[in-house]
């Protein structure tokens, strides 16, 4: 059987605190490290077709520079409006020294 995990990144390029945005597929996820856990999200606003690459993380959310809405890391989940619907998450593990993300089955859904 096929592993699902397609590696993205060397973990020592994520500082904690920041993340950084990959694409498979041609299509734009972000990789987030807070402390020493990593999080993966799509790279979309859900309130608008914005990117959450041009925002900022606050703790484990990530802040979206239009309109202002933090998404949690771990569910994706809006914490402000004026979004009110997810983002989609992904499994990414961390495997000798190298980050792995899993987009067969987002750990939500829309």
């Amino acid at each position: 059987m096929e592993s699902p995990f397609i590696e993205v990144a060397q973990a020592d390029a994520i500082e904690p605190g920041k993340f950084i945005r990959v694409e498979v597929a041609s299509k734009p996820y972000l990789i987030a490290r807070v402390d020493e856990r990593f999080y993966a999200v799509e790279d979309n606003c859900s309130h608008e077709d914005y990117p959450l690459s041009y925002g900022c993380l606050d703790g484990a959310r990530i802040k979206c520079s239009l309109h202002g809405s933090r998404f949690s890391l771990e569910t994706g989940q809006p914490e402000d409006e004026p979004a009110d619907e997810p983002i989609r998450t992904y499994r990414v593990e961390c495997a000798e020294g190298r980050l792995w993300l899993d987009l067969s089955n987002p750990l939500n859904e829309r």
